[in-house]
């Protein structure tokens, strides 16, 4: 007879018990602090993927927390450390592929001013084709010299879209003058 009587007050205290486990406030604490200091290296940049997957599994320990599954908070909120440290040590090597890439395109738009020249120097051009001809030289100019200065600063993702404005001035200036 005892034990008919302590089955359902082992039952209780098990139900109870199992609320009783407390949110993992310092594995938090520590996976947003990992993903701050990923971010401030330039992760969210230049390890991009990693800085997602990282933001992901902190979001999900943020929302196991309030449904009270601590157990599962705490595996993601220790899994959002990990793929943030992950994130800010492939900084490095996301810079240095970004810097591969704006080298070859500095070189490629050198290249395309260097032919374009070559077939102007092939025809005559109206005044108003000259003056615009000088416009865009020098707005070349002025863009490869920010392109370097950001590649200089190692400020990689400001240079990227700064490459892109000036291959786009490139293709006005091709079509003001028609030149292909």
């Amino acid at each position: 007879m005892v034990h008919r009587d302590v089955f359902p007050i082992i039952l209780v205290s098990i139900v109870l018990c199992s609320g009783c486990a407390d949110p993992p406030v310092e594995e938090m604490m520590q996976a947003e602090t990992a993903i701050q200091i990923a971010q401030a290296a330039g992760a969210n940049e230049y390890a991009s993927a990693d800085f997602r997957a990282a933001a992901a599994a902190l979001a999900d320990a943020k929302s196991r927390t309030e449904r009270k599954d601590y157990e599962g908070a705490r595996a993601s909120a220790l899994d959002a450390l990990q793929k943030s440290e992950a994130a800010k040590n492939n900084v490095e090597v996301g810079k240095r592929g970004m810097k591969e890439v704006l080298d070859r395109a500095l070189i490629a738009l050198q290249d395309e001013w260097t032919q374009f020249g070559q077939k102007l120097n092939k025809r005559s051009l109206a005044k108003a084709q000259q003056t615009a001809l000088e416009e865009a030289r020098s707005t070349f100019d002025e863009g490869i010299e920010n392109i370097n200065g950001h590649i200089e600063a190692g400020d990689y993702a400001e240079a990227l879209p700064l490459v892109k404005y000036v291959r786009g001035n490139m293709t006005k200036i091709k079509e003001t003058i028609n030149i292909e």
